[in-house]
């Protein structure tokens, strides 16, 4: 709702209509944003007194000026849009959310300001609606194999997969390891490739097992918290055969290698297929109880939300309705299950769809003609939902996990998501939904259709880009970039899942020692890699830019993710060297030296990402809004992030040289001689009428 009243003095000429509104983020934090968009020129400045509900009173706020995101910016005369975020907490009943009154003050002495009212509403729309939880908290994903070994009793003991201790020599294959693999290859039918240019390695590294499990992550969870970290996303931890378990044998059961207390042997991915449609009727295992009665709790006892990693597109072939599939063919009750089934004249399987290849390891399941799930797949799947997101079937879901990341999500058809969407939040309305989408999720998922966000691969494109090539990339077309990626609903945008690497890309550490390729391009060592690609231990200047980008996202628009062993300089090109066993310091030296933990590197990460933390600087940083801020130099870039009458103010310096920031703290109110050393950043929380605070 508007309400103006343009100042008509003679003075004046020609009479303004300025339009403000209030767009309110979320009615249980009391945040929204205060905007007016006014002529280029109509305002030295504007500043709003804001009716705080959590202090009972009004409280005086800057809007600050930046472009028009809908306009030209070639175009001179575009608008000016002035904005303010306000955090003001939770109205009473029957208040509007936000009450503010705008004053415009005129660029000319004589004139007398212009008064804007404004009234907003109790909250956003639905659709708009993400989980508050989630705005701005800092994530940290583990790939459950490669994290720790808490439990060596469930160590993966079945044929076919090679036990090697954890800390062993990453690169060097045994003599016992060879023979290992040639025995297997000569079970599987197929064969060892000595080709010197691609490795043995990359022969005999799929099957390694460490050990890692569960119970190592609940050891670690404490560390965790000292981190900074408030979310964990797991990488899948259902019944399968491989160390990834994106190739599933039961969505039912957690893997007991992760899980179970005790010895796993052969058959232990075997389950009952039972009634596919009723989690009431599923037994629970040990290890889906350790997983229910002791990580979850210890988890949320600790103040972690966690979320699964849900794979609806594909299984594996040891999954139980493929092997059923498998086993009885054309008179299977799964054949509908599957894509691209085909049978020969006696009805046994001949042939179906994979995600890897045909005939391949990763059936597909089957999708209608308008990119639905067929209908007993998606039953399946939806009962498979309120199992874990509600284990006892009581209604409440505090004993549930708290939302999904979900895998190859454009694989499947939006009317799947959109079903499966309202099925989550009838289970848990404050569930989060991230996709791996790798392009620009845009409306066509956002905006209430399918996800609150996805894993931000666009916004990692230009900051890596940036960081390892600046100032050949430059700090203006960063900001162009990244203001096309926060293009969404501030609901998404502070919920987006940022990151600069995953299990999926080589780690950070080393794509900033290997500069000047595109993202994910060149790294796999063992398929075609750029032959000037290093994969050796990265340099320290690399590692500064490597800590840079935690400082970027800790401080940036949005929701940080960490990948497990960036904070210990863990390195490694792309899959599999990315998926190394962390260094634990507590487990004693690793065989190779250079692959030991870095404390220095985990406190210089540490020390960023606690910045949510902070009391005066983390609301600012976890719901702020953000702005660019001008700079001459191409490989420093700036922004300020604001809320109500508090700023953090940010410099991130990319390049070899110092960088002297005394324009931009000048204009910033901050009196200091300090310089930005290379390859380092600086931040500092503000707050009119109080000394600034340099917090990094």
């Amino acid at each position: 709702m508007r309400h103006a009243e343009p100042d008509r003095t003679p003075d004046k000429g020609k009479p303004r209509d300025p339009f403000g509104e209030i767009r309110p983020i979320s009615g249980p934090l009391g945040l929204a944003d205060v905007v007016l968009d006014l002529p280029p020129g109509e305002a030295e400045g504007v500043e709003a007194d804001v009716w705080s509900h959590e202090l009972a009173d009004w409280m005086t706020v800057p809007l600050r000026p930046r472009p028009h995101p809908e306009a030209d910016p070639r175009d001179a005369g575009a608008p000016i849009r002035w904005a303010a975020r306000v955090q003001l907490g939770p109205a009473p009943e029957g208040t509007p959310e936000v009450r503010a009154r705008l004053r415009i003050i005129p660029t000319s002495p004589e004139a007398r300001p212009t008064i804007v009212d404004l009234e907003g509403p109790a909250g956003p729309p639905e659709h708009l609606a993400t989980p508050d939880w989630a705005k701005g908290a800092v994530w940290y994903q583990i790939f459950p194999e490669r994290f720790r070994n808490g439990n060596p009793a469930n160590d993966p003991k079945e044929p076919g997969v090679y036990r090697v201790p954890w800390g062993a020599d990453w690169y060097a294959v045994s003599d016992e390891e060879l023979e290992f693999n040639k025995a297997a290859a000569v079970a599987g039918n197929y064969r060892l490739d000595f080709n010197p240019d691609r490795g043995l390695l990359y022969n005999v590294v799929w099957h390694r097992r460490f050990g890692g499990d569960l119970q190592g992550v609940v050891e670690k969870l404490d560390y965790l918290a000292d981190l900074g970290v408030s979310a964990i996303y797991l990488t899948p931890i259902f019944s399968a055969a491989s160390m990834h378990k994106y190739d599933a044998a039961d969505f039912r059961h957690v893997d007991p290698t992760l899980g179970a207390p005790g010895h796993v042997g052969p058959g232990a991915h075997e389950h009952e297929p039972g009634d596919p449609f009723d989690p009431g009727a599923w037994p629970w295992t040990e290890a889906d109880r350790y997983f229910v009665d002791v990580f979850l709790p210890e988890a949320k006892a600790r103040g972690f939300r966690v979320i699964l990693d849900g794979v609806w597109n594909h299984t594996g072939r040891e999954f139980w309705a493929f092997q059923h599939l498998l086993e009885h063919g054309a008179e299977s009750p799964y054949a509908e299950w599957y894509h691209g089934v085909r049978f020969d004249d006696a009805g046994n399987l001949v042939a179906w769809t994979a995600w890897d290849r045909p005939n391949g390891y990763l059936p597909k399941f089957r999708q209608t003609p308008t990119g639905d799930l067929v209908e007993p797949v998606k039953r399946h799947i939806f009962a498979v939902t309120q199992r874990w997101m509600d284990p006892n079937g009581d209604g409440d879901p505090s004993d549930g996990i708290d939302g999904w990341r979900l895998d190859v999500a454009a694989e499947v058809g939006i009317p799947f998501w959109r079903d499966w969407r309202a099925h989550v939040r009838s289970l848990n309305p404050d569930a989060i939904l991230i996709a791996e989408i790798w392009h620009d999720a845009g409306p066509s998922y956002f905006n209430g259709v399918a996800f609150d966000a996805q894993m931000n691969y666009p916004f990692a494109y230009p900051l890596t880009s940036w960081l390892a090539s600046a100032p050949e990339v430059t700090s203006e077309s960063l900001a162009r970039a990244l203001h096309n990626v926060f293009h969404h609903a501030p609901q998404h945008g502070l919920v987006q899942m940022n990151l600069v690497d995953s299990h999926d890309v080589e780690r950070i550490a080393s794509m900033m020692h290997n500069p000047g390729r595109t993202y994910e391009q060149g790294a796999a060592m063992h398929d075609n890699p750029d032959p000037s690609y290093d994969p050796t231990k990265p340099s320290p200047e690399a590692y500064d830019k490597a800590i840079l980008s935690t400082a970027f996202m800790a401080t940036y628009l949005g929701s940080p993710m960490i990948y497990a062993g960036n904070e210990l300089g863990m390195y490694g090109a792309d899959d599999p060297d990315n998926r190394k066993p962390l260094p634990w310091p507590d487990l004693g030296a690793p065989e190779r030296e250079e692959d030991a933990a870095d404390l220095s590197i985990l406190a210089r990460h540490r020390a960023w990402l606690r910045l949510r933390q902070d009391p005066d600087a983390g609301p600012v940083l976890r719901y702020g809004d953000v702005r660019h801020l001008d700079t001459t130099d191409p490989a420093v870039f700036v922004f300020e992030r604001t809320l109500n009458a508090d700023r953090v103010l940010v410099i991130v310096n990319a390049g070899d040289r110092a960088f002297d920031p005394s324009p931009v703290l000048e204009t910033a109110g901050v009196d200091t001689p300090r310089q930005i050393p290379p390859r380092s950043a600086s931040a500092w929380w503000l707050r009119d009428g109080e000394l600034p605070r340099t917090l990094e």
